[in-house]
């Protein structure tokens, strides 16, 4: 019977050890966070949540004293490890070790942290919960998940009564259509509402679009996002000739609309608008991408630049078309003063421009993307130069009510005129004393874009 009472001294002495040893290791930790233990201002004892701890393996009393400030603060804690399991009346939390601070009333949670309300749970490696204010700041793997998204970060704080999260340090975001990166984020729930500040990315799978920029808001139930502060979008696609082509465009706001009551799906690109693709550059006031038929309609003083072409007109439509899982350009539609500049391969002065005018005009390419015809509606106009092989011979001015052209290595190779046809042929040796450009002629070159 001795040796029996012996044996419970020591394991009561060794359990005590034990739960010392532990204590002392999650006050550093504490520390380590640099969360000062001060009691925080008098709240009415009325409104305070009743927590209860109900599983741990090991449970014992202390003290936690912050030697940092003069005199040093003290506060009588309870420490409980291992498969730990606080619960008050609409929150569980889970974790590995804890410290219930009995003044400030803030748990200290480190190892498999789950703080689980209503469908919302929210985990990581270590951080406290505030019960009465049902706040978790949480460190180190933060993830949460509801029935709308999956967050996560590095560091995260999420606020239960006005179901609001801030994170912050490799924020992604993912919902039904959307993966969306940043430095923080800020994620209201009721609205289903993301504010997203710092190399933004919002990204689709489904269409291989992305765009990035340095702030966003995200309405995921919507499936609508803006972004501003120099936004880019940009889609990767293949070829025709099997390379890959990455279609970058620019402004200064971009609204993409995606959802299904949408009847097109597109992005919105306003002010300042500059377009990349290969061969292709653009610029326009604005913009709309079309995203499920492939179509960039440009509006406001828009310009097209292909190879050595030139397009113009108040309105510009590109259309892209899919082949065998691959892209190019197949059309371009201009309306209203279409106007056509395509500069001379054979011209070593390079003062030379074919060109072609008209109310509306479509383009049209091959399979490898080169300019294949033109076709031109209502008051045409016309002029290139002709040579004899290599040597200039001249040049034709000429007008229909329409007009097709055929090219073949970007020069014209033949013009078929419709109604009313007038034209006139210049010989070379006159070219320099007259003017023959048509009206509204400009090669604006300069304001390509390069980026």
């Amino acid at each position: 019977m001795e040796q029996l009472k012996k044996l419970n001294r020591k394991n009561n002495i060794s359990r005590s050890i034990h739960a010392m040893q532990f204590l002392a290791a999650l006050c550093c930790l504490c520390c380590s966070m640099r969360v000062i233990a001060q009691p925080s201002a008098r709240v009415d004892s009325s409104k305070l949540i009743t927590v209860v701890l109900e599983r741990a393996n090991e449970v014992a009393g202390g003290e936690f004293v912050d030697s940092t400030v003069v005199p040093p603060y003290r506060e009588d804690t309870r420490s409980a490890v291992g498969n730990v399991l606080f619960r008050e009346t609409t929150t569980a939390v889970e974790c590995d070790t804890a410290v219930q601070f009995l003044l400030s009333r803030k748990i200290r949670v480190v190892g498999n942290v789950r703080i689980a309300r209503d469908s919302v749970l929210i985990t990581g490696y270590e951080g406290f919960y505030f019960p009465d204010e049902r706040r978790s700041e949480l460190r180190k793997d933060v993830a949460l998940t509801d029935t709308k998204v999956y967050l996560s970060s590095e560091r995260g704080v999420y606020y239960a009564n006005d179901q609001r999260a801030v994170f912050s340090q490799d924020v992604v975001l993912q919902d039904s259509l959307n993966v969306v990166l940043a430095d923080s984020l800020v994620y209201f729930r009721r609205d289903a509402r993301s504010v997203i500040v710092g190399k933004v990315r919002i990204l689709n799978a489904a269409d291989n679009v992305r765009i990035k920029g340095g702030y966003a808001e995200h309405f995921n139930a919507r499936n609508y996002s803006f972004i501003q502060e120099d936004p880019v979008m940009i889609k990767i696609d293949s070829t025709s000739q099997g390379t890959v082509d990455t279609l970058t465009i620019r402004a200064l706001r971009m609204d993409s609309f995606r959802s299904e009551k949408d009847s097109v799906p597109r992005i919105v690109i306003k002010d300042s608008v500059r377009i990349r693709r290969g061969e292709l550059a653009a610029k326009s006031t604005n913009a709309v991408y079309r995203l499920k038929d492939q179509k960039i309609i440009l509006y406001g003083r828009p310009i097209v630049w292909y190879e050595g072409s030139q397009l113009t007109g108040d309105s510009i439509v590109v259309q892209i078309k899919e082949q065998n899982k691959k892209n190019r350009i197949d059309k371009v539609f201009i309306y209203r003063n279409a106007f056509l500049v395509s500069k001379d391969s054979l011209d070593k002065s390079g003062k030379k421009f074919s060109q072609v005018s008209g109310n509306d005009m479509v383009i049209t390419f091959d399979s490898t993307s080169k300019i294949l015809r033109a076709d031109v509606y209502k008051q045409a106009l016309s002029l290139y130069y002709a040579y004899d092989g290599t040597k200039p011979r001249g040049a034709n001015v000429s007008s229909g009510d329409g007009l097709s052209i055929f090219f073949e290595d970007n020069r014209v190779k033949k013009i078929i005129f419709r109604g009313d046809v007038e034209g006139e042929q210049y010989p070379e040796r006159l070219l320099g004393r007259k003017d023959l450009n048509l009206p509204g002629f400009q090669w604006r070159i300069s304001e390509k874009p390069n980026e």
